[in-house]
């Protein structure tokens, strides 16, 4: 198991120079193990009332998730929704919707 790798992102936060000009944020970036999982049938037509579509979850081991808001995976980033920490087995699920996306009219 926890035979994909996926990228973990932390956008970074744009700052100024002495000057006063913007300096352009810089994400921090790292790949972990993961395993790619299908959306729960309930949860996904909950969020899908709501106005979005989640579409994909990957579970992680606890200790390598620091709190990321992307997802990086196959050439496509994904937005964490919502995380869910299994404690029994120290898993963290992330459930994710495609980055960009905005809610549904």
């Amino acid at each position: 198991m926890f035979d994909e790798v996926i990228y973990l992102i932390k956008p970074g936060e744009e700052t100024q120079n002495e000057e006063g000009f913007p300096i352009p944020a810089k994400d921090t970036k790292r790949d972990v193990f993961a395993n790619e999982k299908s959306i729960r049938g309930n949860e996904f037509y909950i969020a899908s009332q709501s106005g979005y579509t989640l579409e994909v979850m990957f579970e992680v081991h606890s200790l390598d998730y620091e709190g990321e808001s992307l997802v990086e995976y196959e050439s496509k980033r994904y937005r964490v929704v919502r995380t869910y920490e299994r404690k029994q087995d120290e898993i963290t699920e992330l459930i994710c919707r495609a980055y960009g996306s905005e809610l549904i009219s």
